[in-house]
């Protein structure tokens, strides 16, 4: 297997990062053509997010128990990702196209003189008030700028129109107000270092509450 490959130790991720690094990675999972019979299965993935997910609410204030049962199965998910990105690993075979698209971050060794890579699972949430969104997405290594921008209309083939680009140097996580509740808004992300950009993340669209 080449160098180049996914990684995996997601144990080691807060709570809140790896609630959106897994959904992320179920998503580009299921709509895959590449990765057609994954091991372990999607299902059986998501059924131990969605049972992680409800401990991790349980557990928000809760008792020692609630927190140990938290715990027991962020590991189980945490196992069958670990599982899971071995498979991807191999199917891909160090092709970087394949391996983003599975939504699994992206291991590739020293990038010296190269524009970065692109950062993974962006995301759109809801924000603390109305008519705002939390953003966010996964870093790509340090000391590195990310250009953002957003979009509320779209062509008449449907594509985004995006407004004004933005540059951040923060990763996890941001706010974005001045959107109408029940509007339909459209998110993406690049990294930028003093060689160049890495290509635009998939477009993220979310219904602003």
């Amino acid at each position: 297997m080449k160098y180049i490959r996914a990684k995996a130790n997601f144990f080691r991720y807060p709570d809140d990062k790896l609630v959106v690094a897994a959904s992320w990675i179920i998503r580009c999972m299921k709509r895959s053509t590449i990765f057609i019979n994954p091991t372990p299965s999607i299902v059986e993935i998501e059924e131990a997010y969605a049972e992680y997910y409800q401990k991790l609410v349980e557990s928000a204030g809760g008792s020692r128990l609630m927190k140990v049962e938290k715990r027991a199965s962020k590991k189980r998910l945490s196992n069958l990702l670990q599982e899971l990105v071995f498979y991807v690993n191999v199917v891909s075979d160090g092709d970087l196209v394949k391996l983003y698209s599975s939504g699994f971050p992206v291991l590739t060794g020293k990038r010296k003189g190269q524009p970065p890579n692109t950062p993974g699972s962006p995301f759109l949430t809801d924000g603390r008030k109305s008519g705002e969104v939390a953003f966010g997405f996964q870093p790509v290594g340090r000391d590195m700028l990310y250009d953002y921008c957003f979009a509320t209309k779209v062509d008449g083939s449907n594509i985004p129109v995006w407004e004004e680009e933005r540059t951040t140097s923060r990763s996890f996580k941001a706010y974005q107000d001045g959107f109408e509740p029940g509007q339909y808004i459209y998110f993406r992300v690049r990294a930028r270092n003093k060689h160049g950009c890495s290509p635009w993340t998939p477009t993220v669209m979310f219904m602003v509450r």
